[in-house]
């Protein structure tokens, strides 16, 4: 059973309870750091709230959607580069048909874009099996082995998704896979720029082992996810065997006008069919 599925308990509930107390507390505690602007994603004005100075990019929530600062990085590149000629991913829908899959149902773009038939979306939840429709166009997927056909889509989004799958060569082939000839992959992901991809967990076997201490991180579904790795500057060459053109969107001063902060993007084109 799922997350948004499964019937809340007690305990649920006062988790959830208390997850909201400590992101008031949180807030007040940050009132001078949150910013006024307009929200790329839901459209609207609003004030972004900040939680965590150090951890910006994922936090400075809208009041209204609860969009991410990194969430509105991404809809900035999606909305200069592939969707031109609309102001906020919620205008999509009615102005610009194109299939869209995000590898997130409860995110702001799945607020913002769930009505719309052309937009898919998913979860990975262990015990499922992957192609497990939950409702129309919301699935159960794994990111290595996606269900979907070949050339399905205009646009793929994956937000700090990536470094917790165990083989992200093959997660990279199947969205690549998915998308149409000209197609973009829009994605976050840790990663170091100026040296190799730091592998944390050996992957080569059927069992993980730990190459170095376990780094988890903060995870909707399962409460923390493991880290196999931190990127480095050699996606850009696998990226390039698979037969993406990869550029990279980093955040800049203007940017902090729709709640944008200390954030990057990638922005993979697939240019050829392999």
């Amino acid at each position: 059973m799922t997350e948004g599925y499964a019937k809340t308990t007690s305990g649920d509930r006062r988790g959830k309870a208390r997850g909201r107390l400590a992101l008031l507390k949180a807030a007040l505690n940050n009132l001078r750091h949150h910013a006024a602007g307009r929200c790329n994603i839901c459209g609207k004005i609003t004030v972004f709230v900040c939680a965590d100075v150090v951890t910006s990019r994922n936090n400075m929530y809208c009041l209204f959607c609860r969009s991410l600062s990194r969430s509105r990085h991404v809809a900035k590149v999606i909305l200069q580069e592939v969707a031109q000629g609309v102001s906020a991913m919620c205008e999509i829908p009615e102005a610009k048909k194109f299939a869209i899959y995000n590898t997130d149902t409860l995110d702001a773009f799945s607020k913002a874009l769930g009505k719309s038939r052309s937009y898919y979306s998913s979860g990975f939840f262990p015990g499922m099996k992957p192609g497990t429709q939950m409702r129309d166009r919301v699935s159960c997927q794994d990111v290595e082995k996606l269900t979907f056909e070949d050339g399905m889509f205009d646009l793929v989004i994956t937000e700090d998704v990536l470094e917790h799958v165990r083989h992200h060569e093959r997660a990279f082939q199947e969205i690549f896979r998915v998308l149409k000839v000209g197609g973009h992959h829009v994605f976050t992901v840790p990663c170091f720029f100026d040296r190799p991809t730091v592998v944390r967990v050996d992957t080569s076997g059927e069992e993980d082992i730990h190459l170095l201490p376990p780094e988890y991180h903060g995870d909707s579904i399962r409460g923390k996810i493991l880290a196999y790795r931190t990127f480095g500057i050699d996606v850009f060459d696998l990226l390039r065997r698979i037969g993406f053109e990869t550029a990279v969107d980093f955040s800049r001063h203007l940017d902090q006008r729709w709640g944008i902060f200390d954030s990057y993007v990638f922005i993979s084109k697939k240019v050829a069919c392999r």
